[in-house]
């Protein structure tokens, strides 16, 4: 069997109110699909998500679309070694690309040996995956109707966006926390906006308000002050952006920096190289969720199926397909208290409604990651929050 085509397509999803948070107000989920194609019929689905879909698509096109033609899919750690090795000096936004691609040939690899892919990543060891009730920054009482009715679909941890105003960010933590309870598990995320004395200082206000856990409460690129503010609070820390790639984890571990990773196959290069952070996460005593950069239903099934394989997943990970106006699947993922089933159907269980696809892919229009199009004097202060 040969890599005869790859095609891809960029597509954006409205969502259905804006998502506010430290680094700006996103109103979409832009996305690259990517299809590998043999000469025996089969197709391989994948997607890469990312800060800038227009480049991905160029470095999956025109960049590694050689590589790749010609190839037999089966040889997935050689052509994957090839496209690394090839990205080197541009290595975060080709890993961006080579995760669309690595998922597209896991699917292939999957429908060629008739087995859904948590078999080739070491075996189902859940049958459903949970997520976390996704809430962005909004007035108190709003974001405790959305965790009310988060808590009425069976969901058992919250997750709030926080860093813009430490006064209002801890109004409506405690408004979320009476709205729902002391049975729910709440984390908060602040997106790398706080400086060291800044985060300490939310963290305690907030943490009366039993915290689950923090993430990313300072800059991605300080590890040691992220871990003075591990050591100087109660609630343990998680790692997001200071943990795109297995690199950042290793000095993440030698600082003891944090309890818990955030895993992106998008930022990792990948599935395969994402399980290698999970690895040496469970190693190393710490805990992983994934994270989301609003992939769709496809993205979403190749986090399920990263997790189902893996045991070191304790908590509810992350997606946005809730805000979502549609999905490209024929089929939406249908949530059970918060769950996902795992599927059983060979590869990853995708159901392309090509219609979809055409129809989100209609005039796409860039839509900038850190930026907040309702207040143009925006700047995100990363680290800098006084």
């Amino acid at each position: 069997m040969k890599i005869t085509a790859i095609h891809t397509k960029m597509i954006k999803i409205p969502f259905h109110k804006g998502e506010k948070w430290s680094g700006g107000t996103r109103y979409s989920a832009p996305s690259l699909i990517v299809q590998i194609e043999t000469d025996e019929g089969l197709i391989g689905i994948g997607e890469s998500v990312g800060p800038t879909i227009p480049v991905i698509q160029t470095v999956v096109d025109k960049e590694f679309a050689p590589f790749l033609i010609g190839r037999d899919p089966m040889e997935l750690e050689s052509i994957l070694h090839r496209l690394e090795e090839y990205c080197v000096n541009w290595k975060q936004i080709g890993y961006y690309g080579m995760a669309g691609v690595e998922m597209a040939l896991l699917d292939l690899r999957g429908k060629i040996l008739n087995t859904p892919v948590y078999n080739l990543l070491g075996g189902k060891v859940k049958q459903e995956v949970a997520f976390s009730g996704y809430i962005f920054i909004d007035k108190p009482e709003n974001n405790a109707e959305e965790a009310r009715k988060f808590a009425a679909a069976g969901y058992s941890e919250l997750k709030l966006k926080v860093g813009r105003d430490i006064d209002l960010d801890t109004q409506r933590v405690k408004a979320v926390r009476e709205a729902v309870g002391p049975k729910m598990k709440i984390r908060i995320d602040a997106n790398q906006n706080w400086s060291v004395p800044t985060a300490i200082k939310a963290i305690r206000k907030m943490e009366k308000y039993d915290l689950q856990m923090v993430e990313q409460p300072t800059r991605y690129d300080d590890v040691d002050g992220m871990a003075a503010v591990a050591r100087a609070v109660d609630v343990p820390i998680i790692a997001d952006e200071g943990c795109a790639t297995y690199e950042d984890a290793l000095r993440l571990i030698d600082k003891r920096a944090c309890a818990c990773f955030l895993v992106y196959p998008s930022e990792a290069g990948g599935i395969l190289k994402a399980k290698q952070i999970v690895d040496l996460a469970n190693h190393a005593g710490i805990w992983c969720v994934t994270g989301s950069w609003a992939e769709t239903g496809i993205g979403t099934l190749g986090n399920v199926h990263m997790v189902a394989s893996s045991r070191n997943f304790p908590f509810a990970n992350d997606t946005h397909l809730k805000f979502m106006k549609g999905d490209l699947l024929r089929e939406e993922l249908v949530f059970n208290n918060g769950s996902i089933a795992v599927p059983d159907r060979p590869g990853f269980g995708i159901d392309l409604d090509i219609t979809k696809l055409d129809r989100f892919g209609e005039n796409f229009e860039r839509e900038m990651v850190f930026y907040d199009p309702q207040d143009p004097q925006f700047q995100p202060r990363i680290g800098q929050l006084l």
